[in-house]
């Protein structure tokens, strides 16, 4: 193959022409297109800045919260522990006057029964000291004596009624 200076001026002005040509028609859509692709990407890469920016506001906003969230557990739990220790508080106080209360009552009913016991005690030891006075004075006082004892007993008697 032989290299020919003609065919290949020919060949490179119809290139040249075909470009050329080819520009003065599709480098107009091509620009076009390129342009709108361009625009399509920077909307894209504001709507992105645009979506970060909202989502690291509200990332702020979440952690803003968050913090506040935790604020609030907290004197929540505080308040919770503050009511809870005065509620034993009063528990305890009130358990405390009960079983003051209690025992004094039931120091109360033991001294009653105590009274009550003692003056059963000295009854029956007032009965059985007369119970054994008159065992004692019946052996030792005849027959006679205790005629004129019960005659002068009844005459008392009678005379108040009287």
């Amino acid at each position: 193959m032989e290299f020919n200076v003609s065919v290949f001026l020919l060949q490179l002005a119809t290139f040249i022409i075909g470009m050329f040509l080819s520009a003065l028609v599709f480098l107009p859509y091509l620009r076009g297109w390129m342009a709108d692709r361009q625009k399509r990407i920077e909307g894209q890469l504001a709507t992105a800045e645009q979506r970060q920016k909202e989502s690291e506001q509200i990332k702020a906003d979440l952690e803003k919260k968050m913090r506040e969230l935790e604020q609030k557990t907290t004197e929540t739990l505080q308040t919770a522990r503050r009511e809870a220790d005065r509620m034993k508080e009063e528990i305890v106080q009130t358990a405390r006057k009960e079983s003051e209360l209690t025992l004094a009552d039931a120091r109360k009913v033991i001294e009653s029964e105590r009274q009550a016991a003692s003056a059963t005690l000295q009854k029956e030891i007032g009965a059985l000291a007369v119970s054994i006075a008159e065992k004692i004075i019946r052996a030792s006082v005849d027959s006679k004596v205790q005629d004129r004892i019960v005659q002068e007993n009844l005459q008392s008697l009678t005379s108040r009624k009287n």
